[in-house]
């Protein structure tokens, strides 16, 4: 499974693989010149001992016995009666050094330089792709789920999926060479020496195998739980004006240090396990040490081996450790990145419930708007949001929905929009059912204005553009002359440049919808949708709003939900709604002539509100 998770971001790695091979090089090359740096111990040694099995004589005498031997000679000096010049021969062995790290360094800084461009690279084009395809999700696929494990998704587990792999093929590619480099040398020296180390390398490989799944589950939890920090941190800030409103700082602070602290533990004990892994690799390599130690001290007692050639042995061995436990780690730690990623492809593999058609909606709206029997149930509940709706709403018409919260208004206009499909019944649009058209040329139709508005964190020309980015300025403050906004606008101090703050918060209520409202005229939609777009606001901020929208209403089909029915009074039809049902429909003296009638209830409700005072409920 894990190799079957890993190929699948191979892909990503795809547009990068020039630059992943010359790095490869660079890295194969650096680590092969570090381990010839190790190889200078040997004459050192045997320099400072005045060993004589590596100092063949001027004469020619005694020659080299190995590669290894061989090797070494060539750093040896001798003056002119062939006298052993240690001075010069260490000068040889500096320069060797010098020159050979030098050259290490230098490809080490290239091949790191080229595998930053490849992680950088690949987590840009993860995270696109992660949220591109959030971006075709349907809203269900939101409802539920925390926007702040999705925000996680999209910071701290394509971080963790990408220095994941690119630090394992460095691993992958760097380490063996120093670990055949150590290994030749030390076979050379002493094959059985050689085989204890392999032993106990191959012991400790086991070892942390052992803990590798323990780690990924841990790590799982912990990538969830830091998704469940960011959601709460998310909820805070964007809820700032009623965590304030109501007092309940203290009681968030508590959210968070809960949550925060959840993490910490996990944090705790995946360290713990982590830190374990190490000290029983190093405690297996210490007795191995010690056992190679002994054994080759017995040689060099017995005169079979040089004790240059023990030192440089345990050099070796001492240096394969680290490649060795490098390697040994990379299961673990591909294990560790294996939880970020599936979550990733849990998001990439999920498939929209509503998907777009292959045909181009027409903007002319000359035949009716038609609702065929169609019902409608949210998942996650039982009971049908909206069941049987069987209407008509006829082009250039001004039609009302009106009802108790919970009715089901809501839902038959995001069925229109197409935010969810029926679950039964169809709607025709155009003559076809709409689930036949394309998203794009579908929700062009749509001008949408809500009672929460959202403003996104840009100048004030920006949110009006939002819908048409190539509009023209003139075409802009028509539109939001239109919608009764220029003036506010022009009395800012940056004008229509004035940044409107997260989510408009530096706009008043009226002020956002009257923008909403001039975004929507600039969109110059044929089928306009306002729902509850005034039942927030006072009553002058209402009476501009209202202006605004009879502007953007005129020849235009339009579907106004409100709670306020004394705004709905001009509409061409009412259509009144119940429990997901429409129960009544007709224009609005028609609707008060029904004796017990859900809207003439509704109406003397709020009428006799209105004349004590009361803020009328929906």
């Amino acid at each position: 499974m894990l190799y079957r998770l890993y190929r699948r971001l191979l892909p990503f790695a795809k547009p990068y693989r020039g630059k992943m091979v010359l790095s490869s090089i660079f890295n194969v090359i650096s680590n092969a010149v570090g381990s010839v740096n190790l190889l200078t111990l040997l004459p050192i040694v045997s320099i400072v001992l005045g060993e004589n099995s590596i100092l063949p004589s001027a004469g020619g005498g005694k020659k080299s016995s190995s590669i290894l031997d061989k090797f070494s000679s060539l750093f040896i000096a001798r003056d002119a009666h062939g006298v052993l010049d240690q001075i010069g021969s260490l000068e040889r062995i500096c320069v060797f050094i010098f020159v050979t790290y030098l050259v290490k360094n230098v490809f080490q800084y290239f091949g790191g330089y080229l595998m930053t461009l490849v992680e950088n690279g690949m987590a840009r084009d993860l995270r696109d792709k992660v949220f591109d395809k959030l971006s075709t999700l349907s809203l269900d696929y939101y409802y539920d789920r925390k926007s702040g494990q999705l925000l996680s998704r999209l910071t701290n587990d394509v971080a963790a999926v990408n220095s994941t792999l690119t630090s394992s093929i460095m691993t992958i590619v760097g380490q063996p060479v120093q670990i055949v480099s150590f290994l030749t040398a030390m076979i050379i020296i002493n094959v059985k020496m050689t085989i204890v180390s392999i032993f106990i390398s191959g012991l400790s490989i086991y070892m942390v195998r052992f803990f590798s799944l323990t780690i990924k589950k841990m790590s799982h939890r912990l990538q969830n739980l830091q998704g469940d920090i960011l959601s709460v941190a998310q909820e805070m800030i964007s809820g700032i004006k009623v965590v304030k409103s109501f007092g309940m700082e203290r009681y968030e602070v508590r959210r968070f240090k809960s949550e925060t602290e959840k993490h910490y533990h996990g944090s705790r004990r995946l360290g713990r396990l982590r830190l374990l892994t190490s000290p029983i690799n190093e405690m297996l390599a210490t007795f191995g040490f010690i056992g190679i130690l002994w054994f080759g001290a017995s040689e060099v007692f017995a005169h079979t081996m040089d004790g240059s050639k023990l030192f440089y042995f345990l050099a070796s061995l001492i240096s394969l450790m680290q490649p060795v436990k490098t390697l040994s780690e990379l299961n673990a730690r591909l294990y560790e990145g294996a939880a970020p990623a599936e979550n990733l492809f849990a998001i990439l593999d999920a498939e929209p419930t509503v998907k777009p058609g292959l045909e181009k909606a027409s903007r002319t709206i000359d035949k009716p708007i038609v609702f065929e029997n169609v019902s409608f149930r949210y998942n996650s509940i039982t009971e049908n949001a909206i069941d049987g709706i069987d209407l008509e709403i006829y082009p250039n018409e001004i039609l009302a929905l009106v009802g108790p919260s919970g009715a089901g208004k809501t839902t038959l206009v995001d069925l229109l929009i197409r935010f969810y499909d029926p679950t039964g019944g169809r709607i025709i649009l155009g003559g076809r059912d709409i689930r036949e058209y394309d998203f794009e040329s579908l929700r062009a139709l749509y001008g949408v204005v809500t009672q929460d508005t959202l403003l996104f964190h840009d100048t004030i020309q920006n949110n009006i553009a939002y819908g048409n980015r190539d509009a023209s300025t003139e075409m802009i403050y028509a539109a939001a002359k239109a919608a009764n906004a220029h003036d506010f606008i022009m009395q800012m101090p940056e004008g229509y440049e004035t940044i409107t703050g997260d989510r408009g918060v530096r706009l008043s209520g009226g002020q956002r919808q009257r923008i909403a409202i001039a975004r929507a005229l600039l969109k110059d939609p044929p089928i306009l949708i306002f729902d509850e777009a005034t039942s927030a606001l006072d009553t002058e901020s209402e009476m501009l709003v209202q202006e605004a929208i009879q502007n953007l209403l005129h020849h235009r089909t339009a579907v106004v939900i409100a709670h306020r029915l004394s705004t709905i009074q001009q509409a061409d039809r009412i259509v009144v709604m119940d429990q997901g049902q429409i129960v009544e429909v007709g224009n609005h003296e028609e609707l008060l002539s029904i004796e017990d009638g859900l809207y003439r209830k509704l109406y003397t409700i709020q009428s006799r509100a209105g004349s004590e005072g009361l803020v009328t409920l929906g």
